[in-house]
């Protein structure tokens, strides 16, 4: 601080700092116009009163709501350091706003997880990667099948009159969504996580088996869509809990400086859902006749769903939740100035910006590239399903590498550059499948997903920092699935009508250029947020 100016104000803080063993306690003072520099002391106690770095993103002590930011310099002394040099490289230097949310970046080799809680967290992990997998499956099994559920279940118009229909029952799953959002939010944020987790598993399952059951447009006439309009609706109510629900999960068991990498397994989890889904469709068609498929195979895949549902419930219920052996501090520093329903609505609207690439992207390059490649770009369906397998795979693999970025570098960084290099990239890569060559198609799709998975990584650790934990899953919930019901669902469908409209089987492209640029305002806007 200014040694020649009186301190206007002035706190103490006795303050355990990530960088130095948690037997090493820091003080400082603080003022309205200075900083706070500090010398690590060696005190084997705390006072009661103390608070630590090691998971707090914030200096938490009470100061007036007008404190201006103050700068934190906590720097080893050296008694206790080999070299005077080495103590000072591994020192902090922060900018905090008192009373606002900071996420912390810095040195993280300090951090001790015991072994108890090691294999909880692996348990935490494979719970939540099992779960959302057999859930996933459950709601894009649908999808994978489109070549067959279009010749069973609409009249048989056009190619394009086909596709809206198809595409149409498909965006119906995404219509009570913010409806099981809403609900399974309050449950887990007022009851507990697990129970949120285990009630949307079993809800999933259920119409997802009765699918295997319809009668089809020849059997039943109209009734047979009506009947699949109706299964959809209740499956978008369960997995509109289950998503969300997992991402907090998963971010909240994980250590302060890994949760981008741990939050990045509720999408990796996804992809193995879309995986798996993709893998049964490609077997199916492959191993099956086109009149066994048509009359009894393609209810098999649906039925699975009673037995997958089982195995998630039985890995789930032993999990300990979170939210009741940890407060707030964990992913906050203290509460916001602005309140919290105030804090929760502009996170709810900072989700859905964010989440524009996401929603759209994820439901083009996923969803609606396999029947597409097979309807524009004339590919077989085994062929189509076959690119389509392998670059799923390869999403897989690259979505824990965002989150570990986003650890290392940043949230905001991760996010921004996939969305700056989409926006002038996203027609050139479309354009490929003009061509109908089958290598072509998998490397315009395969560039496709390194910037989509890359940016994903880091979105739920970014997402959860966003919301106080008492709100936190019914905000996250209500921002993700707003912006899945309105952009993701009806993604197949604008694209379907942008290729109708436009004969350029490259057009939507237009919709991921578009749904880049907004992620990119909304990367930037993190700054606001205090999240790096």
């Amino acid at each position: 601080m200014d040694e020649g100016k009186p301190a206007q104000q002035a706190h103490s803080y006795e303050l355990a700092a990530l960088p130095v063993p948690t037997d090493q306690l820091v003080t400082g003072i603080a003022t309205q116009s200075g900083s706070i520099d500090g010398r690590v002391n060696r005190q084997d106690n705390a006072t009661p009163g103390s608070k630590r770095l090691e998971d707090l993103p914030l200096l938490q002590e009470q100061v007036a709501s007008d404190c201006p930011t103050a700068t934190l310099n906590v720097v080893p002394d050296p008694t206790t350091a080999e070299e005077n040099d080495d103590a000072q490289k591994s020192g902090v230097h922060k900018t905090v706003k008192f009373n606002d949310h900071v996420e912390y970046f810095g040195a993280q080799d300090s951090y001790h997880v015991s072994d108890d809680e090691a294999v909880h967290l692996r348990r935490v992990i494979a719970s939540s990667i099992v779960g959302n997998t057999l859930e996933w499956y459950d709601f894009l099994i649908y999808t994978f099948l489109g070549g067959v559920i279009t010749k069973l279940f609409f009249p048989k118009n056009n190619v394009y009159a086909e596709m809206i229909a198809f595409y149409g029952v498909f965006a119906a799953g995404f219509a009570t969504r913010p409806l099981g959002a809403l609900v399974f939010g309050i449950i887990s944020d007022r009851y507990s996580r697990k129970t949120a987790l285990m009630l949307s598993i079993i809800i999933m399952s259920i119409p997802t088996a009765l699918v295997g059951c319809l009668p089809t447009y020849h059997q039943a006439g109209l009734a047979a869509p009506l009947l699949l309009v109706l299964i959809r609706v209740l499956q978008g109510f369960a997995v509109g809990g289950e998503f969300t629900s997992t991402m907090v999960f998963l971010v909240e068991h994980a250590p302060a400086h890994s949760r981008g990498l741990h939050g990045s397994w509720a999408f990796a989890s996804v992809m193995v859902g879309v995986i798996v889904g993709s893998l049964v469709a490609m077997v199916f068609n492959l191993a099956l006749s086109e009149q066994a498929l048509m009359s009894w195979g393609w209810r098999v895949p649906f039925l699975l769903s009673i037995v997958g549902s089982g195995v998630g419930v039985y890995i789930r219920r032993h999990l300990r939740d979170p939210v009741a052996e940890e407060d707030d501090l964990h992913h906050h520093g203290g509460s916001s100035r602005r309140g919290p329903l105030r804090r929760v609505a502009s996170g709810i609207l900072e989700v859905v910006l964010l989440d524009f690439m996401n929603a759209l992207g994820f439901y083009l390059v996923v969803i609606f590239l396999p029947l597409y490649m097979q309807n524009f770009a004339h590919l077989s369906r085994g062929a189509a399903l076959s690119v389509h397998t392998v670059n799923m795979v390869l999403y897989l693999c690259l979505i824990p590498l965002g989150g570990w970025l986003s650890d290392k570098y940043g949230r905001m960084r991760v996010i921004l550059v996939p969305a700056l290099l989409m926006m002038p990239t996203a027609y050139p890569l479309w354009c490929l499948f003009k061509t109908g060559n089958v290598f072509a198609a998998w490397f315009a799709q395969a560039a496709l997903v390194v910037l989509m998975a890359t940016f994903t990584g880091a979105l739920p650790a970014t997402f959860v920092a966003l919301f106080p934990s008492e709100y936190r899953c019914t905000g996250l919930s209500i921002g993700h699935n707003i912006s899945m019901a309105a952009f993701g669902g009806t993604a197949p469908m604008m694209a379907t009508g942008l290729l109708q409209g436009t004969k350029d089987i490259a057009s939507p492209s237009a919709l991921l250029t578009i749904s880049a640029t907004l992620t990119a305002a909304g990367a930037l806007l993190l700054r606001r947020w205090k999240i790096r």
